[in-house]
C-alpha cells in the first residue's frame, strides 16, 4: 500500500507544503497525532480512536512536510545564519506562558517552549530539519507505521524498540522546527 504520490520537486514547493501542513494542524494536534500514531504502531491492535481515514490522512500530509523538510535540508544546510540571535536567551522572565514556567522565578524563551529540540535548534529551526536525515528510509519507515497502527500487528518486528523511539524523537523534533520556521516568517511562499 503507498500512502502517497505527490513528490515535491522545488525550494518553493517545500515552503509552501509546510505552509499547507500548518494550514491543516496546529503544532500541538500534529504532536499528539504522530504519538498516537507511534502508540498503535507499537501495540498489537488495531487503532480504533478515530476513522482510518483520519491516520490515513494524517500520514499523507506527515509525508509531505517530511519531504518538505528533506528538501530545504539538503538545499540549505547548516550555512543559513540563524533565525534568532543567542540574545534572546538573555531576554527578561515574563516573555514565557506561565504553564511553561512552573515555579521559576527566571527561565529563558527555550526553556518555556520545545520538547525535542536543542537550544541550538530553536535559534536555528533549519538545523532541526536535519534530524529527518537520522533516520535511514524514513519513507519506510512512515509507511510501516501507519501499516502497523491499521492493522492488528506491531512495529516491533521490523525495528527495535529503542530504534522507534529515536524515530520518534527525531520526528517530532522535525514538527517542532518546522513550525518554529513557520510562525517565525522565514518560510517564504
Amino acid at each position: 500500500m503507498h500512502l502517497y504520490s505527490q513528490r515535491i520537486h522545488t525550494l518553493k514547493e517545500a515552503y509552501q507544503a509546510i505552509h499547507e501542513f500548518f494550514s491543516c494542524y496546529h503544532l500541538h494536534e500534529a504532536l499528539e497525532d504522530l504519538d498516537r500514531l507511534y502508540t498503535w504502531a507499537c501495540k498489537e491492535k488495531y487503532y480504533k480512536k478515530t476513522a482510518p481515514a483520519n491516520i490515513l490522512f494524517f500520514t499523507q500530509q506527515l509525508h509531505r512536510f517530511f519531504s518538505a523538510a528533506e528538501i530545504i535540508s539538503y538545499s540549505t544546510g547548516r550555512k543559513i545564519s540563524p533565525v534568532l540571535t543567542p540574545e534572546v536567551f538573555l531576554q527578561p522572565p515574563g516573555v514565557c506562558h506561565q504553564q511553561y514556567m512552573g515555579n521559576k522565578k527566571y527561565s529563558t524563551t527555550w526553556e518555556c517552549f520545545p520538547r525535542h529540540l536543542t537550544a541550538e535548534e530553536y535559534l536555528n529551526p533549519y538545523w532541526a530539519l536535519e534530524k529527518l536525515t537520522g533516520i535511514p528510509h524514513w519513507e519506510e519507515v512512515l509507511q510501516e507505521l501507519t501499516e502497523a497502527a491499521l492493522s492488528r500487528t506491531s512495529i516491533e518486528g521490523s525495528y527495535a524498540i529503542g530504534e522507534v523511539m529515536k524515530f520518534r524523537e527525531r520526528m517530532m523534533g522535525v514538527l517542532e522546527g518546522g513550525w518554529l520556521a513557520e510562525v517565525r516568517g522565514c518560510l517564504i511562499a
